[in-house]
């Protein structure tokens, strides 16, 4: 008798072991909760190539949610547009916070499309997410470093485009740029197909000032700290408390400068102590501090903008 309970315990057991596989994993057999499909590259990328046409930014690691895929797990270089960067809320941090770093990929930067891999989310993480697919591009640069995008991060909105495709067999007119978006592609999921995903030819074509015009005043600084200017900012603090409450300042002259100089010391409190912070001053009346600007410095008020609670930052002009 017990040799019978012992025996229907276990497989009780086994049963919940290849049970919870399955709900969490999708299958008995693997153990990863993605899987990865290389998919033939559509003839018209093959014979173009694609541009940086506005700075966008690399994430470069090895991503540990994907490290269990064979091929697109061992791609450490994932292109990021500049508005996952810009964004105040989560910013670089999403990446950084995987342990990926954060590089600038500059404008004129080409690749050729080397595969296109569809990934495909089973189990039960599906639920918030969905299985997808995502399609990926795989890209390779002159050296033939691998790198990948997915087609629906090309840009949200054409503020947001900054990949450019161009056709070797086309003639390129100078005075547009023509960028790849999501509309470029349309997918399926029939994997055994050719077609799996297909190059619609559709680009959106933008001047090169109007994409200079879509950066934000930051970057422009960034820009010019990284040519070796010199110059001062001035950074806006808002009055708001951490509850989103309004802070009034005080009509009474002394009460208004005690309240606008706890603002500010509160303000550079926060500033790491490994960040030089060189010709600092404060206003007296309103919750400004103007300092010599400096990239390590920009970079961490720039992803630290809401918890230093910064409304807006720019350069500093003397007169």
């Amino acid at each position: 008798m017990k040799s019978k309970t012992i025996i229907i315990l276990l497989l009780i057991t086994g049963a919940l072991y290849l049970g919870g596989r399955y709900v969490y994993y999708g299958s008995l057999t693997r153990n990863c909760i993605y899987t990865e499909n290389k998919l033939p590259v559509p003839e018209q990328l093959i014979k173009g190539k694609i541009v940086i046409a506005k700075d966008a930014y690399l994430a470069v690691g090895i991503d540990k949610e994907y490290s269990c895929l064979k091929n697109f797990g061992s791609i450490d270089r994932k292109i990021v547009g500049p508005e996952s960067i810009n964004n105040l809320t989560v910013g670089r941090r999403y990446f950084t916070n995987k342990g990926l770093a954060i590089e600038t990929l500059k404008i004129g930067a080409s690749f050729r499309v080397a595969d296109v891999i569809a990934v495909t989310k089973h189990g039960l993480t599906t639920i918030d997410s969905g299985s997808g697919p995502i399609y990926y591009l795989i890209l390779k640069d002159q050296n033939n470093i691998s790198y990948k995008i997915a087609t629906v991060s090309l840009g949200p909105n054409k503020e947001d485009l900054f990949l450019s495709f161009i056709d070797s067999s086309q003639t390129t007119n100078s005075s547009s740029i023509k960028l790849l978006s999501p509309d470029s592609f349309d997918e399926t999921a029939d994997y055994e197909g050719e077609n799996s995903l297909k190059y619609t030819g559709k680009l959106t074509e933008l001047s090169g000032t109007y994409l200079e015009s879509t950066e934000p005043q930051w970057k422009k600084l960034a820009d010019r700290l990284e040519r070796g200017e010199k110059f001062t900012i001035i950074v806006y603090i808002d009055l708001h408390d951490d509850y989103f409450k309004e802070i009034k300042l005080s009509d009474n002259p002394g009460e208004r400068s005690g309240q606008v100089a706890r603002i500010q010391d509160e303000f550079l409190k926060k500033i790491p102590g490994n960040l030089i912070l060189r010709d600092v001053e404060k206003d007296k009346w309103q919750p400004y501090i103007s300092m010599e600007a400096n990239l390590n410095l920009l970079d961490y008020l720039i992803d630290n903008q809401v918890e230093l609670k910064i409304k807006t930052m720019a350069e500093l002009i003397k007169r």
